[in-house]
């Protein structure tokens, strides 16, 4: 995917955090957060393996949220996080292998496989929004780790995964306010037919 995915979606989720979200200390974070990870994009840095400095700030702030949110003490949630792992690896190596099975790019059917996955398991966006990023870093991490021997070293997290990863929450925000709206408007005409019942 083309790096300029991820900086439309960036400045998309910046402006959304800074201009129309209510004030609150989440606002602040989130803003600070996606300033600093477009900052970082530029940069590599060197551990054992080669990553993009971004992709560890969507790692560590994932570990946090998800941290903070106990996701960790589900099974449930560990099962699924695990299926985003293994899924991740087991499409971009099959695409690699065999890349004439794909109608769709890898990246978008990744993005399309994990929105489901965390929108049909999850129901607050925070926890929807920890599941997504977490497992797309674990997914790329194993994917890096397994491909490095083929093609050297590698950086994880490239503009590519940076673009899945990006485009994923925009599509994962627009879901939960999707989701929002309907409940509002079904409770919206809940209490009109109420009233119309009332009236007769």
């Amino acid at each position: 995917m083309e790096e300029f995915y991820y900086y439309w979606s960036m400045w998309f989720l910046w402006v959304l955090t800074t201009f129309i979200l209510e004030k609150n200390s989440f606002r602040f974070y989130a803003s600070a957060f996606i300033l600093l990870n477009i900052m970082l994009s530029m940069y590599q840095v060197q551990l054992f393996l080669y990553f993009n400095a971004a992709y560890l700030s969507f790692y560590m702030g994932a570990f946090m949220l998800c941290g903070y949110l106990r996701l960790h003490k589900s099974f449930k949630r560990l099962l699924l996080q695990l299926s985003m792992v293994s899924a991740y690896g087991f499409l971009f190596l099959f695409a690699l292998y065999d890349p004439v099975w794909f109608i769709l790019k890898p990246e978008w059917l990744i993005i399309i496989l994990f929105v489901i996955m965390t929108a049909a398991f999850e129901r607050s966006f925070a926890a929807r929004l920890g599941l997504f990023v977490l497992g797309m870093c674990q997914g790329e991490l194993l994917y890096t780790f397994v491909i490095r021997k083929l093609y050297g070293d590698i950086a994880a997290g490239g503009y590519s995964w940076l673009s899945m990863c990006a485009a994923g929450i925009v599509l994962v925000y627009g879901i939960s306010q999707y989701e929002r709206l309907m409940h509002q408007v079904y409770h919206k005409w809940k209490r009109l037919n109420k009233g119309a019942a009332k009236m007769s």
